[in-house]
């Protein structure tokens, strides 16, 4: 199975990611395979098996191509387009029961972008693909701002085609209670999105409430911490009913 991370910067992808497959390989037994699709990382907290700076670097990217940091960024993983063919070929080699891609922070490589359905695409031919929309909690706070972050997973689970889980990550910073909260009652979460009376935000979000409560009929987000691991046993139960595979992950 491949778990693909999308969502802005600073959502914690690459440490949930290495948490997430922590908790795979030491409290289910699973083999795990690492996946780095983030050209611009410095360092991970994973050892990654495979590796999108093996194919593209940002830093020749900037230098030949005279692009800021962000702009080299998308302009890698559209390069990396060019090399899926080998990138999945090293994942299949492989052959763990579970294969984690950390991406960019970039979202527009997976909402506007042509690389992101590719990258999807590819790595669904190869075996059954579903995507976390991490959010990253102190942004979640914010009424306005997290029915922003569950309408931009919706445009990234139309795009990438592929089943996609929104997920708020950094639970343990102490802001779950009011998460949860707004997270629980689509209606609570508009009367508190009513509350912040802020101007244009606030009439963006509340049109977009009634897309966003059909959503989490659906599939209400999950709430998880990549450093103390709370949440991550209910994600993996919710990746595996979103897959309908019914007992046999790999």
């Amino acid at each position: 199975m491949n778990i693909l991370l999308t969502g802005l910067a600073g959502a914690g992808k690459s440490r949930l990611t290495a948490s997430l497959g922590s908790w795979l390989e030491n409290e289910q037994g699973f083999d795990v395979c690492y996946v780095n699709f983030d050209a611009g990382a410095e360092s991970m907290p994973y050892a990654a098996s495979v590796d999108i700076r093996d194919f593209v670097k940002v830093e020749r990217l900037m230098k030949e191509e005279r692009l800021g940091m962000n702009g080299a960024i998308v302009t890698a993983a559209e390069r990396s387009v060019d090399y899926l063919e080998e990138i999945v070929s090293a994942i299949s080699k492989r052959n763990a029961a579970f294969t984690l891609i950390d991406s960019p922070g970039q979202q527009e490589i997976f909402v506007f972008r042509n690389a992101g359905p590719r990258i999807a695409e590819a790595l669904q031919r190869y075996k059954p693909t579903i995507a976390l929309h991490i959010i990253d909690s102190p942004l979640a706070q914010s009424p306005s701002a997290l029915a922003t972050a569950l309408a931009l997973a919706t445009a990234s689970h139309l795009r990438l085609a592929v089943p996609t889980l929104s997920v708020v990550n950094k639970i343990d910073l102490g802001c779950a209670e009011v998460i949860a909260k707004m997270l629980s009652d689509s209606k609570v979460l508009r009367k508190m999105i009513e509350q912040e009376r802020a101007g244009a935000m606030t009439d963006m979000a509340l049109e977009l409430l009634d897309h966003i409560e059909r959503v989490m009929t659906v599939q209400r987000p999950l709430m998880v911490s990549a450093v103390t691991n709370e949440g991550i046993p209910e994600l993996y139960k919710a990746i595996n009913e979103a897959l309908c595979v019914c007992g046999d992950l790999t």
